[in-house]
């Protein structure tokens, strides 16, 4: 069948320059670990083994079975002094510690919120090779289904987990790299793009159509904010910036009822106006490459405006002048949404230990290219000019 060149190109092109930072983040943190990792070895940095330690109460013991506290660099020595809990890879990175204390990535992934999530990606993994087949038939949209239901089940994982504390780290941070906030900003995001790879496929319920006036809105305000929330963290100087990133983190902390939430110095009060604390070096790359995910995340931010301002109406008639939009674009909210429980799977890989960011990142990044990058891109050649590119957005 005939294919229009020009607009494949432009596809393509606009994809490549809207995952450039992610992939430029990606290069970023691996280049700087690796500098980290030269530099230690240079000044002969050196750290002690420690059995007796303080540690997470909601942590397996296999994960922390010493306690190496060499910092990735040298400023990081204050920042763990004043930690709760000091063994947190997510703030210090576990790139000195050795292999044999290390879990295995089957321990690692062990975990009944692991288990879900593997479950998600590998159903990311068929719909992917549907997709690079060309394949969208009704058993695809019975997949389509199947990872939808997960994304929700998911998406209230991620509320439980916050509300119990289980495996939450009470070290109390700046903005969206806390890991309560992180993992509230994973059960939105996971909700808004399942409830919009929903919307826009065959099987969608028709009751949905009530909760466009509401659902829409809630979905834009999450995608912007996966911008918003990531930038005052790295940039928090401005009043607007200090005061958004103790919403969050308050809000995110308020929601544990499983004990009293402690601020960073082990008080034990609820958050005040002190400044939260400085990002360390591992955090500031994390809050870059949030930073990086959230510009993608803004992508679907005009399929819900236009959802909010149009309906079912509107929808209907992209569906009569582009039958196959309804197929990428509830297959581009599914990529994701397996790209978002990838990344959480890393995010709790690097927290046990059992790698280093710079081990974790380039291997996040091949994940993403098998579960959304390649897909989208066969996608984009099968639909062919049944698609729209932004014209469909005014019609």
């Amino acid at each position: 069948a005939y294919r229009n060149p020009t607009l494949l190109v432009m596809r393509g092109a606009y994809n490549v320059v809207i995952l450039m930072p992610l992939w430029c983040d990606a290069f970023t943190l691996s280049t700087r670990l690796y500098s980290f990792q030269h530099q230690a070895k240079k000044h002969r940095w050196t750290g002690e083994a420690k059995t007796s330690i303080p540690r997470n109460p909601n942590e397996d013991v296999r994960y922390a079975n010493i306690n190496f506290f060499v910092p990735a660099v040298r400023s990081d020595e204050k920042d763990m002094e004043q930690l709760v809990y000091p063994n947190d890879y997510l703030i210090t990175d576990s790139t000195f510690l050795p292999s044999s204390s290390r879990p295995s990535l089957l321990q690692a992934l062990s975990d009944p919120r692991d288990i879900l999530a593997t479950i998600t990606v590998a159903i990311g993994v068929a719909i992917s090779f549907f997709n690079v087949k060309g394949n969208y038939d009704l058993e695809y949209e019975h997949l389509e289904i199947v990872a939808i239901s997960l994304g929700f089940l998911s998406s209230f994982a991620y509320i439980v987990q916050i509300v119990t504390g289980y495996r939450i780290s009470p070290n109390i941070r700046r903005g969206v790299v806390d890991e309560a906030t992180v993992n509230l900003y994973a059960a939105a995001y996971t909700a808004c793009v399942s409830w919009l790879a929903l919307r826009t496929c065959d099987l969608c319920p028709s009751w949905l159509y009530s909760l466009d006036g509401i659902l829409p809105l809630l979905s834009v305000i999450v995608f912007l904010l996966s911008v918003v929330a990531p930038y005052f963290t790295l940039f928090s100087e401005q009043a607007l910036g200090q005061y958004l990133n103790h919403a969050l983190v308050s809000f995110a902390r308020s929601l544990e009822v499983s004990g009293e939430m402690e601020d960073e110095k082990g008080t034990g009060k609820l958050l005040t106006l002190h400044p939260l604390p400085e990002l360390s070096p591992t955090e500031l790359l994390r809050a870059r490459g949030l930073l990086a995910v959230g510009i993608l995340a803004c992508v679907f931010a005009p399929d819900a405006l236009s959802f909010a301002l149009g309906g079912q109406d509107w929808w209907d008639r992209v569906y009569q002048l582009h039958p196959s939009q309804r197929y990428l674009e509830s297959s581009t909210a599914l990529f994701a949404l397996f790209s978002v429980e990838a990344s959480m799977i890393a995010h709790r890989v690097g927290k046990t230990g059992a790698a280093s960011y710079s081990v974790i990142v380039p291997c996040f990044a091949a994940v993403c290219l098998m579960l959304a990058i390649i897909p989208c891109v066969c996608a984009l050649h099968w639909l062919g000019n049944d698609i729209s590119f932004f014209s469909f957005y005014r019609e």
